[in-house]
């Protein structure tokens, strides 16, 4: 599992930990998974899906930024 923050300029949508996470991106969807390679990119309007041990949350953007590191993912939108 992996740390996930989706965030705002006026405050923090999600925060938790995930088996993997689904996002637009401007070149297709992409999907995360614990120990991805870093990259930086930008998301289209679309639909992020965070996959929990029992469960998915979903969250509707119309555009954003990934960020994927050794500590997780961030996504500002």
């Amino acid at each position: 599992m992996f740390n996930v923050i989706i965030a705002k300029m006026d405050g923090v949508v999600f925060y938790g930990e995930s088996f993997s996470a689904t996002l637009p991106g401007t070149e297709g969807e992409l999907t995360v998974l614990k120990n991805h390679v870093p990259l930086i990119t930008v998301l289209k309007k679309g639909k992020i899906t965070v996959r929990q041990e029992n469960k998915e949350e979903k969250f509707q953007i119309d555009s954003g930024i990934l960020e994927v590191s050794k500590a997780g993912i961030t996504v500002l939108i």
